[in-house]
């Protein structure tokens, strides 16, 4: 797995676009190793800090560097195999993540189903607890901020508009199985990971 970042100005159109739809923001990432979302074991976070745009990205393969647009600046990048090997079992990290709590309700009369976000905050520490769970942590600190809420524009047979509505989760977690934590960082948590949710960052 390899970590990498890119800066971005927001000044810069592209980038606004990108920013306003979120669709927009997962095709010019994907430009970035030149292949699907799930074949390139890609998951990514958005930052806005100021006039500055953050791009952090978990993929299988380095971003290949031809793929890097004139205004993108390559920050830096770091193979992981190591301080993945590395982690073990009672281990304590400060996390951050971004994703969408939800649960599923029907759509309809058919069996289909439809994600709808959590707006009861037990219920989301609830959900995310679970998932804490069920990718090998125990959340011992944590605390709730508003995400973004963002878009993407789909094509009228895939759906129209999504919308996204998130949430920022900044804490404390303790490891308890080191394989299924290490899956939990290469494949993201909950769902939305085209569109910038569920990157597990990481901090000493």
């Amino acid at each position: 797995m390899v970590l990498s970042k890119i800066e971005m100005n927001l000044s810069e159109p592209v980038v606004r676009a990108a920013l306003r739809d979120a669709q927009k923001m997962h095709r010019l990432v994907a430009g970035l190793y030149g292949l699907p979302r799930q074949e390139a074991s890609l998951v990514y976070r958005v930052q806005v800090q100021g006039q500055r745009v953050n791009l952090y990205l978990y993929a299988g393969q380095p971003i290949g560097r031809s793929r890097v647009l004139p205004w993108m600046f390559l920050a830096g990048e770091r193979e992981l195999s190591r301080w993945l090997a590395s982690m073990q079992e009672e281990q304590l990290w400060s996390f951050d993540l971004l994703t969408m709590p939800f649960k599923k309700v029907p759509c309809g009369e058919n069996r289909n189903s439809r994600r709808r976000v959590l707006r009861a905050q037990e219920e989301r520490f609830a959900w995310l607890n679970r998932k804490a769970a069920q990718n090998g942590f125990m959340i011992l600190d944590v605390q709730e901020f508003p995400g973004a809420k963002e878009s993407a524009l789909h094509p009228a047979e895939r759906g129209g508009r999504l919308y996204l509505d998130s949430y920022r989760y900044s804490g404390m977690l303790q490891i308890k199985d080191v394989e299924r934590f290490r899956l939990a960082l290469q494949n993201g948590i909950g769902p939305g990971k085209s569109y910038g949710l569920g990157m597990l960052l990481l901090k000493e």
